[in-house]
């Protein structure tokens, strides 16, 4: 009898033997199988079998050390589940950890069938990528090996233009497929890397911050810089002017300098994250965070500006082929987020609660693409499905932010991707 066993982030898939078509495989939470767990050894009393082990004490991000399926020709097939300890309750109702070093679930086949719930799912979303090296293009071994075929060295520090058409289609298609893309070696001119993105005849967005941000402490360069990115504190995830009617499309930050410590940025495709909070963690969760208002403020001494919106904005129509709405923009802005006053006193601890889902959600390693950017060095990132953040630092970083439209940076590096195929 052939069982499966897949181990997701936050749930395991069991395929089962072909004794019920009906269910072909079921999905169970790693919180669900731990809850009932089987065992007399502190989960189910010794002889009533009666379950001992309160749902509360169980963590909701709990996870397996490891898990296998046990076959023997002799009995049922079982799936064992090795967890780590938890705290328990003891008769007086207080809470103890077991001096276990693990704690052992056995399940056999057959009552997982018998309990499933997650029967043969197919709406499921994976998680955003987190590998820095899907999103990573070195410009420096395009100037090389473009020139070096074409001239015979490669001392020229301009790209051919097959060399050109070769970087600006990886750009395409990271930015299509990720919505972030790292470019190593790329210079130190920054009006020169805006055309990497944009023709010569389009030009940035400006802002009240300015044209060009210069992100750095002391700034003396750009207006209304009385904000945290002039500073030298972490900034946590977020994605830019979420008090604009109109957001910018794309940013891309250029590092002039980075700092003698710390400074490190991080992104999260929260398209992906959104998707995988309403299919894999908390439907519930997802449609408050889509139907919700918040009110996004920006207060500065010189400027004010804010709107209404929620995090998570669906489409307005139902896209043709599903019939549902796609999410069609995320705002997330920690710093600008206004008191929440738009929800009855009854609901706000539920909106709260899906809110702090969410987060710890954006904050697991396995969601994050983390970044180190060294002296010209380049990131740019979808503005609606990308969070961006970075980590506090000590000495003199500077980066250059500049905002892109992105039908002019879609029809730019769209001509490059034509000329490949």
């Amino acid at each position: 009898m052939s069982v499966d066993l897949e181990l997701k982030p936050d749930w395991a898939r069991i395929g089962f033997p072909e004794v019920d078509t009906k269910i072909v495989y079921a999905d169970f939470h790693y919180f669900w199988l731990r809850h009932n767990c089987l065992c007399l050894q502190g989960c189910r009393h010794p002889s009533t079998k009666e379950r001992l082990i309160d749902a509360s004490v169980v963590p909701l991000d709990i996870r397996p050390l490891h898990a296998a399926v046990e076959l023997d020709n002799d009995v049922e097939p079982t799936v064992t589940f090795y967890w780590p300890p938890i705290a328990t309750k003891d008769d007086r109702g207080n809470l103890a950890l077991p001096e276990e070093e693990k704690h052992i679930s056995v399940f056999p086949v057959s009552w997982l069938r018998s309990n499933a719930y997650g029967v043969n799912r197919t709406e499921t979303h994976e998680l955003p990528p987190h590998d820095i090296n899907l999103v990573t293009i070195d410009y420096q071994e395009y100037l090389n090996d473009c020139n070096t075929q074409a001239n015979g060295n490669s001392s020229l520090s301009k790209l051919t233009s097959e060399g050109a058409t070769l970087y600006k289609t990886a750009l395409y298609d990271r930015l299509s497929k990720y919505g972030v893309a790292v470019i190593r070696n790329r210079g130190d001119d920054t009006e020169e890397i805006i055309t990497d993105f944009i023709d010569p005849s389009a030009d940035v967005i400006p802002t009240h911050f300015g044209r060009i941000e210069h992100l750095r402490t002391g700034n003396t360069e750009n207006t209304n810089n009385d904000q945290l990115g002039y500073t030298n504190s972490a900034v946590r995830l977020h994605t830019d002017l979420c008090y604009a009617e109109e957001v910018p499309g794309f940013q891309f930050l250029h590092c002039i300098q980075p700092a003698e410590s710390g400074g490190d940025n991080y992104f999260v495709h929260a398209e992906s994250a959104a998707n995988y909070l309403k299919t894999e963690i908390n439907s519930r969760a997802y449609e408050l965070l889509t139907t919700v208002n918040v009110t996004f403020d920006r207060k500065q001494s010189n400027f004010q500006a804010q709107l209404v919106q929620p995090i998570l904005r669906l489409s307005d129509t139902p896209d043709a082929t599903t019939n549902k709405r796609h999410l069609e923009q995320v705002r997330y802005s920690y710093f600008t987020h206004g008191p929440q006053v738009s929800v009855p006193f009854s609901e706000l601890r539920e909106w709260y609660e899906a809110q702090q889902i969410w987060d710890k959600l954006l904050y697991r390693d396995d969601f994050q693409i983390k970044a180190d950017l060294r002296k010209g060095d380049v990131v740019i990132y979808d503005n609606k499905k990308v969070l961006h953040a970075r980590n506090g630092f000590s000495g003199a970083r500077h980066m250059a932010g500049v905002y892109l439209k992105a039908h002019d940076l879609w029809s730019h590096l769209g001509q490059a991707k034509d000329n490949t195929l």
